[in-house]
């Protein structure tokens, strides 16, 4: 083979190469993104049980138990 054609399939073959390597990144910065979601969604839902919890609280006791909610947040 000629130096050019082995020029040539050394690029091509290099950009697939390349290609699937980006594709790859892609795709772990989708399930990155994805899990970053259901996390703050998790967060929000326990934020809106906290506050339920506080407005239904008629004594300090109440309010106390309503605390794990805000811990449980926070530990996310």
């Amino acid at each position: 083979m000629s130096a050019l054609k082995i020029l040539f399939l050394a690029v091509v073959i290099s950009t697939l190469v390349a290609g699937c390597t980006e594709r790859r990144a892609n795709k772990s910065q989708v399930k990155a993104n994805k899990s970053q979601i259901e996390l703050d969604e998790r967060k929000m839902k326990i934020a809106d049980d906290y506050k339920k919890c506080i407005d239904k609280s008629s004594n300090e006791e109440e309010m106390n138990k309503c605390e794990a909610y805000r811990k449980e947040a926070d530990a996310l």
